[in-house]
């Protein structure tokens, strides 16, 4: 590239100016975000780039950015959010952390004061490239134009390849104000950055032939998020059916095998399926898919291990015997894995194991409320409420859950007919996620039908973002859990607590009232048939509705495995827990 400094003035570009220029090179079409005093230069120019980008204001930066992070998750394409500097920019760390735990590819864009004068305390002057560099894939500190699309054009490489995530630039304001050529190279150079650092030979995958091969042999497949993340579904489905190996999904992984087909035992975990757990608990092979093999799908780990051999399916060799211990690494890309799988190994068959599975799935009730027993006459049910609202959207929505037991119970009961469509903030656990996820997904995904299930609690947390949803008549479909209580904490205090509701009690607003004053559509269901109508009713508006159920405050999400406790210990209900210390959460 040339020297900047001897070219004509006229042939040189403004920083903002080549910002907007990368946006537009790598096809952005949307990016969320909220001006601030470093960020006017940029802003001056969003709007009048020759190709305009859609810009959103969300009402907090951390509702940009779970909309970024929502976007992502549904589209596979990078999610932009941008926060000013100081407070703007500390916003958005609760986002990064997500996108990062989660493996979302995402850009997360702040401001911050000239470069002289950094580290004088100036006016909204923070550390955030110290803040993030412990929740980002990497980050970036820019301070002149020169630099801008050559960071851009790696940002957006590191953060959609290999085991994706969050990429965090700060911009220093010169880098607005300074100018260069603009230049947007045609190739990356990152010496030690390799998306995929290693990739299983097709002799490492004949290995495991002979697993599968073994006398006893109890196969399960649990497949995660890597798996939409790679676009396998197909090739999981085909590599279970050619093995007849049952499939059990982790919450994150939901949507990537089919939900009604035979192998499949449910959600595994902590508030898992029963069937599911008790499958994984009698296995001796596991096949982890893109998965992590995290403390709330084991349960007691030395139980969980305990005379398992472990076969993993991963990009990132550091997952590889993080957790468990692994007999064979499958490292790579899923969906070339496993096809390569596909083709290299032979049939089985497990007829007695899954027989076993299907005296469980008759003896534990797969899939319906045995364990949910509830006052209906004076609350309604919320794993009921998802599943009507799982049956009346036939299972085609994309549905953006919140954080909670609300959390669960959608994982548990909607029955998603496709993957990329169940949103839910896994990892990091963030209430507040759910609203502008959904808004993220609509605008992603236009043709869709969104839904958020949340909490009040949780929708408390972002519930500004009914302004934006009103702004832009966003269509997302808001069904919220009334129980004024932190559900899954006051779920914790019931039963392990005894009884002690410390703080986890509130007082709500009036919720048909308070959308209603942003012109949204609004609906209180206190019966089922209340219920049932105001879902119909708010599936033919054309932008965004909201419903409030009163649900039970006191209806507790069963299975539960307690911590430190196997699998097989899954509490059913509530005398199962009776006068047991399980130690911390």
């Amino acid at each position: 590239m040339a020297n900047p400094s001897i070219l004509n003035e006229e042939n040189l570009k403004l920083g903002a100016e080549i910002f907007c220029d990368s946006l537009a090179s790598e096809g952005v079409d949307i990016i969320f975000g909220i001006p601030g005093g470093v960020l006017l230069p940029l802003y001056d120019k969003i709007n009048t780039h020759g190709k305009k980008i859609r810009h959103i204001l969300p009402r907090h930066e951390q509702g940009g950015g779970f909309a970024a992070d929502g976007y992502a998750r549904v589209t596979g394409n990078v999610g932009i959010s941008i926060g000013t500097s100081g407070p703007g920019a500390t916003n958005l760390l609760t986002a990064m952390a997500n996108s990062m735990m989660d493996s979302v590819p995402t850009i997360y864009v702040t401001g911050q004061v000239m470069e002289d004068m950094m580290g004088t305390d100036a006016f909204q002057e923070t550390d955030v490239v110290g803040m993030s560099m412990a929740i980002v894939k990497h980050s970036y500190f820019v301070t002149h134009a020169k630099d801008i699309a050559r960071v851009m054009k790696e940002a957006f490489h590191i953060a959609n390849t290999g085991r994706p995530g969050p990429v965090h630039i700060d911009f220093s304001k010169d880098a607005w104000l300074t100018k260069a050529t603009g230049e947007i190279p045609e190739e990356i150079n990152l010496p030690g950055y390799t998306a995929i650092p290693e990739t299983s030979a097709d002799s490492e995958i004949q290995k495991l032939e002979g697993l599968l091969e073994k006398d006893g042999v109890k196969p399960l497949i649990i497949a995660g998020h890597g798996i939409e993340i790679s676009r396998a579904q197909k090739e999981l489905l085909e590599f279970a059916e050619k093995h007849n190996i049952p499939v059990a999904n982790t919450l994150l992984g939901l949507g990537n095998f089919p939900q009604g087909h035979p192998l499949w035992v449910g959600m595994i975990g902590m508030h898992g399926d029963a069937v599911a757990n008790v499958t994984a608990d009698s296995a001796n092979l596991i096949i982890g898919a893109g998965m992590r093999f995290d403390d709330r799908i084991t349960g007691e780990l030395n139980d969980f291990i305990d005379g398992v051999t472990f076969v993993h399916i991963e990009i990132d060799n550091s997952e590889i015997n993080k957790n468990v211990p692994i007999e064979l690494p499958l490292l790579g890309d899923a969906k070339d894995v496993l096809s390569r799988a596909n083709n290299l190994l032979s049939d089985h068959n497990y007829t007695d194991w899954l027989e076993q599975i299907k005296k469980w799935k008759e003896e534990y009730g797969f899939l319906d409320f045995k364990f949910n027993p509830i006052n209906d006459e004076k609350f309604l049910s919320q794993p009921r409420i998802i599943k009507m609202i799982s049956d009346i959207t036939e299972g085609e929505a994309i549905v953006a859950g919140d954080v909670g037991r609300n959390q669960m119970w959608l994982g548990r009961f909607y029955r998603f007919k496709h993957a990329n469509s169940h949103l839910s903030s896994g990892g990091l656990g963030s209430m507040g996620y759910g609203l502008p996820a959904a808004m993220g997904a609509k605008l992603g995904a236009p043709d869709r039908e969104v839904w958020t299930t949340t909490g009040d609690g949780g929708f408390m947390m972002n519930v500004q973002e009914l302004g934006t949803l009103a702004e832009h008549n966003i269509p997302v479909k808001i069904a919220i859990m009334e129980d004024s209580s932190l559900g899954m904490v006051r779920q914790w205090q019931n039963l392990l607590f005894k009884g002690n509701l410390s703080h986890s009690e509130f007082k709500n607003p009036d919720f048909v009232a308070l959308a209603n004053s942003f012109g949204i559509p609004a609906w209180r269901a206190t019966t089922y048939e209340e219920a049932e109508h105001a879902i119909h009713e708010a599936r033919k508006v054309d932008g965004p509705t909201l419903i409030t159920f009163m649900v039970d405050p006191d209806e507790h999400i069963f299975p539960m495995v307690p911590p430190n406790t196997p699998l097989r210990d899954q509490a059913l209900r509530n005398e199962d827990l009776t006068g047991k210390d399980h130690g911390t959460i």
